[in-house]
């Protein structure tokens, strides 16, 4: 390998180091202020960067808020293909989906934080206005989970119903033990708890 390879590998890593931490910063605003009250500035002054460095990463904003939902993506969707593809039946993969989706936030509680200042039960962005991409990567997640008790239904484990609105009655539920742990940092609270709650929800009786 050249010198000039290895230079502009170094180069690439440091620029990468960089453009995360920028990200990280911008998490922590928009989940405090929101999207239009966030500003670039402060957003700069966190991640100790000047806003014309920020604007070397980034053309605006927008972009910076499409990127953190892109980033947070990348490991979201492949974490719940990994739990939907074990050989666990339904009802167990559905609490286990519910374990792993509350751990995912309490690793990234800023972009929790974030998630629920828009609702999770629908597409993410709503300011500003939706991205393709990442409406396709909601919608994706939400898929999975209908095909999920669709597969329950057919097993007799998971109550009948229409697939993508028990969907987004899991994520509604899940998202509502999050927000007491984030809305006031309190402490980790009881999966056992939200595990009554969903199979009570979802889960045929007798099973």
């Amino acid at each position: 390998m050249t010198e000039r390879s290895l230079r502009e590998q170094r180069r690439e890593r440091r620029r990468a180091l960089s453009k995360d931490q920028i990200l990280d910063a911008a998490e922590r605003v928009f989940a405090r202020k929101g999207f239009h009250e966030a500003a670039l500035r402060e957003i700069a002054e966190l991640a100790e960067f000047s806003v014309g460095a920020v604007y070397g990463f980034f053309p605006g904003k927008d972009d910076i808020y499409r990127e953190i939902f892109l980033r947070r993506a990348a490991e979201f969707l492949p974490g719940m293909r990994g739990v939907l593809s074990t050989d666990a039946p339904p009802r167990r993969q559905l609490l286990d989906l519910a374990d792993w989706q509350v751990g995912f936030f309490r690793r990234f509680p800023e972009f929790g934080r974030l998630v629920l200042r828009g609702g999770s039960i629908a597409p993410p962005l709503s300011e500003p206005h939706g991205d393709s991409q990442i409406l396709h990567n909601f919608q994706t997640a939400q898929q999975m989970q209908a095909d999920l008790f669709e597969r329950g239904r057919r097993a007799g484990e998971l109550r009948a119903g229409d697939p993508p609105l028990l969907s987004r009655m899991f994520s509604g539920l899940v998202s509502a033990f999050q927000a007491v742990e984030l809305s006031a940092d309190a402490p980790a609270g009881d999966l056992a708890r939200l595990h009554e709650v969903i199979e009570a929800a979802f889960v045929v009786a007798g099973e």
